[in-house]
């Protein structure tokens, strides 16, 4: 049984008021740049609320009544498909199968939807964590991105 499915973590809607709770996981440079391909270390205070969008819907990661990771599903329509992004784990949960949870609870969320024909994932960064962490969970490596350089990965929906 791998760490994530231990996990019992339940993904809820995000909400504003841990908007500064959250900004403050991008603890590094690096996370910054995997994050959201950000170079001017530290992001700005609001950089959460700029991410929310309508097309945008936001998710926390709860385990034990606080939040452990962050991340989003785009819509595109035009593909007929979901894309995850803005993944941010806890720095003290990284490494531990939250993000792996997040993944697979998110996946789960975009599949259900009966207009959906798939999942895709957008590795900008060379990250060999975060691919291992996609893969995990069944996304495969379909190319390129077309319009930065990077890995596009997808899931199909069954």
């Amino acid at each position: 049984m791998t760490k994530s499915m231990e996990i019992k973590a339940d993904l809820i809607p995000y909400s504003s008021e841990y908007e500064q709770y959250i900004c403050k996981w991008i603890d590094t440079e690096e996370t910054f740049k995997f994050v959201c391909r950000g170079t001017d270390f530290p992001p700005p205070e609001n950089i959460i609320k700029t991410w929310q969008r309508p097309s945008v819907k936001s998710y926390l990661l709860i385990d034990s009544g606080k939040p452990v990771a962050y991340g989003e599903l785009w819509r595109r329509e035009e593909e007929m498909a979901f894309e995850i992004g803005h993944i941010l784990v806890e720095p003290y949960k990284r490494s531990m199968g939250y993000g792996t949870k997040l993944i697979e609870l998110l996946y789960q969320r975009a599949a259900s939807r009966s207009d959906i024909a798939k999942v895709i994932i957008k590795l900008f960064q060379e990250n060999p964590i975060a691919l291992g962490c996609f893969m995990k969970v069944g996304f495969e490596i379909t190319g390129t991105t077309s319009y930065t350089a990077g890995l596009r990965m997808i899931r199909f929906v069954k």
